[in-house]
């Protein structure tokens, strides 16, 4: 099983900060509360305590229920990898992961083209490969789409994509409940069955509700997925400036109020059900009205949901590598860094989206092999300096003095390779070296790699009669997807 390594390190609010964001958050839930067009979610609220005005639809949360469902939650859980202990990772507070991808992109960096273009569901089966070969890739989510397939099947053939090419944990799309009931029908196909799936569940599902504080029939899945004993990712993505107000401060705010419905809801529906927070801090650029993807003030304002996430002592997930860079250049490794550098010393549990490029219009599996560089060097400075008398080392430096060196001693011996970082991507070599092995820069190295990692690659070894499970839960998806099309 996977631990992560260790972050929190960093805060930039304290204790008094935190509390009033937090009782504010809160007043926002008893009024003016949560609107809803569902009738079920009304009456699961209804029955869990709330007050609920069926005249306005409105849904209004008390500060108890809010505490109950923060106690009731699990602080620590295992997100399973598919019938492979050794992708286990245990979520809780403090504890580091790195994921590829994120949604459905719809668009695919082509590295050979140097441009976008529409991808298809061999390019998801060849992310899928590269994202399981990377070692620092902790689970797998998509950075394009399965484009070549029908319009409505497209989200079955991503995670068919990636159920069969992965056994790293990966994040499932809930939407109205048919199509989560189907969804849910591949991931247990993939796991062995329904059982597998409740008790070593290997999928979280992420539900994104309209901001601010709205909630719509169509999430009525997050039942099912509940039920199914899959953790839940509640993920508000309230815009600073457009859907949220134009502070970091108030946009946290929005974004802690709508989490904390989103945990009250999952509660209510199964009590200890797992939960990940992921409440958003996503900026409206108000010069080319794009959604930023690492800018500094959306930085703070995740840095600020980690320490709320972790006042509650729960797993909190956001996004970490995507960037507002177009290509797999200086500019995308440079805003990835800082992204993935402040999560991990803030301590989100999961940060997502590396290998994600423009806003989330594409992936790049080069860029993919970049971050995980990238993460590699993180994990090593989250491991922080070891202090005891002997790596302080003081008597062997007397022991050597002045005129000797450390080379030969069983102390370097000993510690060398732990305590120094050596790169697997990025390249310590004279310029004489660099010439001589073709002057690449490093994202031709990143495609070397892909092209390394393809070469060998091939999809999972799967359970017995799970292929045939799996081609019967994609077909019958695929059925309802256009019937549900050719009705609507």
């Amino acid at each position: 099983m996977k631990t992560g390594a260790r972050g929190g390190s960093l805060r930039i609010l304290s204790d008094s900060e935190l509390e009033r964001i937090h009782k504010a958050a809160l007043s926002l839930l008893e009024d003016p509360g949560i609107l809803t067009d569902s009738d079920l979610i009304l009456d699961i609220c209804r029955k869990g305590g709330a007050s609920v005005n069926r005249e306005k639809r409105t849904i209004h949360i008390s500060s108890d229920i809010v505490d109950a469902a923060i106690k009731s939650a699990p602080s620590s859980f295992v997100l399973h990898g598919r019938n492979d202990p050794d992708m286990d990772m245990l979520l809780e507070v403090g504890r580091v992961y790195y994921g590829m991808g994120g949604t459905s992109e719809p668009f695919f960096w082509d590295y050979d083209l140097s441009r976008p273009r529409q991808p298809t569901k061999q390019d998801m089966i060849n992310s899928t490969r590269v994202g399981h070969a990377l070692p620092n890739i902790d689970w797998v989510q998509t950075i394009c789409m399965s484009g070549d397939q029908p319009t409505h099947q497209i989200f079955f053939h991503d995670f068919d994509a990636i159920f069969r090419n992965t056994t790293k944990p990966s994040v499932i799309t809930i939407l109205e409940r048919p199509f989560t009931q189907h969804l849910l029908g591949l991931a247990a196909a993939a796991s062995g069955g329904e059982d597998e799936l409740l008790h070593r569940p290997s999928v979280m599902g992420i539900l994104t509700p309209i901001s601010p504080l709205k909630i719509v029939k169509m999430h009525e899945g997050i039942i099912d997925a509940v039920q199914a004993g899959v953790p839940i990712l509640y993920a508000p993505g309230p815009l600073m400036g457009a859907t949220s107000p134009a502070t970091v401060a108030g946009t946290t705010v929005l974004t802690i109020a709508e989490v904390l419905f989103g945990l009250v809801l999952t509660q209510m529906i199964k009590p200890g059900a797992p939960v990940v927070l992921k409440p958003d801090t996503d900026v409206f650029d108000m010069r080319t009205t794009q959604v930023t993807y690492d800018s500094p003030e959306q930085n703070l304002g995740k840095v600020a949901v980690i320490q709320l996430a972790h006042l509650y002592d729960l797993p909190v997930y956001g996004m970490g590598g995507g960037v507002e860079g177009k290509t797999p250049d200086a500019e995308a490794a440079s805003e990835a860094m800082m992204g993935m550098l402040l999560n991990g010393l803030a301590g989100m549990t999961m940060s997502q989206s590396l290998g994600t490029l423009c806003f989330g219009l594409y992936g790049s599996q080069e860029f993919v092999v970049i971050c995980d560089e990238i993460a590699h060097m993180i994990k090593r400075v989250l491991e922080g300096i070891a202090i005891t008398d002997d790596t302080l080392a003081v008597d062997l430096i007397r022991e050597v003095g002045h005129k000797g060196d450390f080379l030969q001693t069983d102390h370097t011996v000993k510690y060398f390779r732990k305590e120094m970082y050596f790169p697997t991507l990025f390249r310590r070599q004279t310029i004489e070296q660099w010439i001589n092995a073709g002057a690449k820069m490093g994202h031709q190295v990143a495609h070397d790699r892909v092209l390394e990692i393809l070469e060998k690659a091939g999809p999972v070894e799967l359970l017995p009669g799970a292929d045939a499970e799996m081609e019967r839960a994609l077909r019958k998806a695929c059925e309802w997807a256009e019937a549900n099309a050719r009705a609507g």
